[in-house]
């Protein structure tokens, strides 16, 4: 339709590049307050350098995903997979040195929520999955533990289960609704639009126009209709039959729609061949010109390898007492005149 919004799939992607962002600024972040609180020494230096190349990969992460964030699911699966190597090297170092696994805990229940959000629920669960039998295996084959590290770790094991299980449950419930949601909106979508011709259906427009004039009588701002009409259309059914008029309809909209949707102009089907055009914002000398250009861009150009005219009629708001019915028959009117006096013209 002609006033556009983002969807939510929009909102969505762009909520999880803001996460992608934050999770990688964070990170890099603690990084660096780390490296200053506890600055390597010649010992234990091999202990920040997967840190600091994690950082790195996070970094180019996320200016991937700024220049591609259509190919933002396959970046963050790169990504992942940098981080699960991180992680093999990591579970070594702490064992060996004896160290607590807090904060490599911490920061593996961030990426299960992240992984959840950026992926879905099926790839989501498979990547965290992967990542507990990554966990696993790295124990398995650095082992012997004593009884703290055995706890640590089945308490560090067993947590992230149940995050990933509990995450699983909710992001499916969230898709489930979003799904329900976009099938309700396509269902009022088709209410609302011309199957034909993919404009305002009948019922919208008037709906449309009665919102515009309301808004014009509320903040005293111009508005102006454009009724127009295809010249000759029985003739084309008539000659070519219903299926090339069925053409002509649909060419007839899509230019109407291209030529005013710039400038937040809407464009409904009335019936029939006859269209409205709903112009909020302007006065009508500003709508005769738009008027005119409809026109030439209709007789411009075949339509369906057919010549087509239209007759236009334009009329504007008057004021508190103008009603829908009175400024829709004005612009009628004067559609006709045009008609009248020689088709493919503008009064």
């Amino acid at each position: 339709m002609e006033r556009r919004t983002d969807s939510l799939q929009q909102r969505l992607l762009k909520s999880q590049q803001y996460v992608i962002y934050a999770a990688s600024l964070t990170y890099v972040l603690f990084v660096l307050l780390v490296s200053l609180v506890n600055p390597a020494s010649s010992g234990p230096q091999t202990f920040l350098l997967p840190r600091f190349g994690l950082a790195l990969l996070l970094i180019l992460t996320s200016l991937a995903v700024w220049a591609m964030p259509q190919s933002m699911r396959w970046i963050y699966l790169t990504a992942y997979l940098g981080c699960l190597l991180a992680v093999m090297t990591e579970i070594p170092r702490v064992l060996g040195a004896d160290q607590s696994v807090l904060q490599l805990f911490l920061w593996q229940s961030v990426s299960v929520l992240i992984s959840f959000l950026i992926l879905g629920s099926r790839w989501g669960l498979g990547a965290n999955v992967l990542t507990l039998l990554t966990i696993l295996g790295s124990l398995m084959l650095r082992g012997p533990f004593s009884m703290a590290q055995l706890a640590d770790w089945l308490t560090v094991c067993l947590t992230l289960t149940i995050t990933t299980y509990v995450s699983y449950l909710v992001v499916t419930f969230i898709e489930g609704n979003l799904l329900t949601h976009e099938q309700d909106q396509g269902k009022l979508l088709a209410a609302r639009q011309d199957a034909l011709t993919m404009v305002y259906g009948r019922g919208a427009i008037e709906e449309e126009l009665e919102r515009a004039m309301s808004y014009s009588r509320q903040h005293n701002t111009p508005m102006s209709v454009i009724v127009t009409d295809i010249d000759h259309f029985k003739s084309v059914n008539d000659l070519y039959g219903h299926a090339t008029g069925d053409d002509v309809l649909r060419a007839v909209a899509k230019r109407l729609r291209r030529a005013v949707g710039s400038s937040g102009g809407m464009v409904g089907r009335w019936g029939g061949e006859e269209f409205i055009v709903l112009l909020p914002g302007l006065a009508k000398p500003e709508a005769l010109v738009i008027a005119e250009r409809l026109r030439r861009e209709i007789s411009g150009q075949p339509l369906a390898d057919l010549d087509i005219t239209a007759s236009f009629g334009v009329a504007s708001y008057r004021g508190a007492y103008d009603t829908a019915d009175q400024l829709f028959g004005r612009a009628d009117q004067a559609m006709y005149e045009a008609k009248n006096l020689g088709r493919n013209a503008v009064r």
